[in-house]
């Protein structure tokens, strides 16, 4: 497989599923979320779909099951317009990396006070 195809199946999937969830998604709870990052497996069997919550409210996130569902939707859509052989499965990660970040900040700023 080239190496160059699957960083642009990456970019390709992150830029289409904001797509999809910004256009055609009319839950509020997915309204929030917003979509990082994805890694996809080198067989592009699995792309884990890193997301974060736009408020910082992780409370306002949908659980994990409805994410299954969502999930399964947008490989629906995506399959309608994917030029590849099979859509990857998506497996929903919260990314934790923002908070980490502000704890690590917050952890330096006691510090230099």
């Amino acid at each position: 497989m080239s190496s160059t195809r699957v960083p642009k199946i990456e970019d390709f999937l992150k830029k289409e599923i904001s797509q999809i969830i910004s256009s055609e998604v009319k839950d509020p709870r997915y309204q929030f979320l917003n979509i990082v990052d994805v890694k996809c497996s080198s067989d592009l069997g699995v792309a884990k779909v890193f997301y974060t919550i736009i408020n910082g409210d992780i409370s306002d996130a949908p659980n994990n099951k409805s994410l299954e569902k969502f999930a399964s939707m947008i490989r629906s859509k995506l399959s309608k317009f994917m030029q590849i052989r099979r859509v990857p499965k998506l497996i929903f990660k919260y990314d934790e990396s923002l908070e980490r970040y502000n704890n690590i900040d917050a952890l330096l700023n006691s510090l230099s006070d």
